[in-house]
């Protein structure tokens, strides 16, 4: 009786002790679907290349950055975090110029116009209080923007700009245009909520939606300049956000999967809101960039989130970080293809503001954690 009483004890402590070893070894396993967006992508049975085009993620400005932009022409721009001033460089990081210093607050968010030659910040002043100005970089001139506008956008030729505007005494909103500087101002519609704007590439009409929202369905809407023609495009979805192609013949949308979900998905439709794809890519719009033939999406693969986050909400307004890894899916075939092998993953990367050179033959983004520029050469 006792001998079975202590085999019986001891086939329980090999139990405990395969359950501990299960746990650690795989729940916290980058292989884990759970753990590993990549693992559940393959596990679904998506069409995953998984051989690495690339060798190498390289960091090459060696200063703190925000809202880096390359110009047609390959420069890159952006605003030194540590010399406190717009600048412009090389992509190789060389030849670096200032371009404006000496500004009123330090800025919170940097919107490069597609020439390049002017700049809207939002400058968080000595006061406490932060403000959109809007900079002219030939002129070196800076003009402080109305209390009362945000969510600022430029036109797509980068005369004028987009902006909600809210009244202080109504909290009416409206989507509004005007130039760079804030005069010549029109009212194009009412917003029925607090909403991103975006200009339609090769058109001078605009699109808007309300910020994405787990709990939510966002309503995609477009409109003339003239504020004529205000329409639908997409409604069924919640938490979504949305990237124009450089066409303006398709749009890219993360989506969260259900109502308060934990996982987003990426999909993408024609300019009219039809041919909705799903591409089984689980990621956030701001880690996605189009190819300039709009087939190609690049993106950052996020990692370690916790699978009680509510997504996109919590990435957003709590100190969240993700562990990326860096891919490709070709957007007519389905395709996915791996830039980074992930021994060449070194360290962690929350990524964001991603762009590629003029050549499309690097891809680079900014870390969220350390506001560090890193390249990518296939």
């Amino acid at each position: 009786m006792k001998k079975t009483f202590y085999i019986s004890i001891g086939l329980l402590v090999l139990v405990f002790i395969f359950l501990a070893a299960y746990n650690f070894a795989f729940r916290n396993n980058i292989n884990d679907p759970v753990a590993d967006p990549e693992k559940k992508l393959i596990s679904q049975g998506a069409d995953v290349k998984t051989t690495p085009i690339i060798t190498d993620i390289q960091n090459f400005i060696n200063e703190d950055i925000l809202g880096a932009a390359v110009s047609e022409d390959g420069t890159l721009y952006y605003y030194s975090l540590d010399e406190q001033a717009l600048k412009k460089a090389s992509l190789e990081g060389k030849d670096k110029t200032v371009l404006l210093n000496n500004l009123p607050g330090s800025p919170l968010r940097v919107i490069w116009s597609p020439k390049k030659d002017r700049v809207l910040l939002f400058l968080k002043q000595n006061s406490g209080q932060s403000l959109w100005h809007s900079a002219d970089i030939p002129t070196k001139t800076l003009v402080p923007l109305k209390t009362e506008m945000s969510r600022l956008a430029w036109d797509d030729i980068g005369d004028k700009i987009f902006y909600q505007y809210t009244d202080q005494k109504s909290g009416e909103r409206s989507l509004n245009v005007a130039n760079a500087d804030g005069s010549g101002w029109k009212k194009l519609v009412f917003l029925y909520r607090d909403s991103f704007i975006a200009p339609i590439p090769r058109s001078a009409s605009v699109s808007f939606w309300g910020k994405p929202n787990a709990l939510e369905k966002t309503y995609f809407e477009t409109v003339s300049p003239t504020g004529e023609n205000r329409r639908v495009l997409f409604s069924e979805k919640f938490g979504a956000d949305y990237l124009w192609s450089p066409s303006g013949e398709k749009v890219l949308i993360s989506t969260s999967e259900e109502k308060g979900g934990q996982n987003v998905i990426l999909n993408v439709m024609n300019e009219s809101g039809g041919e909705f794809q799903n591409l089984s890519v689980p990621t956030f719009i701001s880690k996605t960039v189009w190819s300039k033939d709009s087939k190609t999406v690049f993106y950052a693969l996020p990692g370690a989130l916790p699978e009680s986050a509510l997504l996109p909400n919590d990435y957003f307004d709590k100190p969240l970080h993700t562990k990326d890894t860096f891919w490709k899916v070709d957007t007519e075939t389905g395709k996915k293809t791996r830039l980074a092998d992930l021994q060449e993953v070194t360290q962690n990367f929350d990524s964001t503001d991603l762009f590629l050179s003029q050549e499309e033959d690097a891809l680079f983004f900014t870390d969220r954690v350390t506001h560090r520029l890193y390249r990518i050469d296939f």
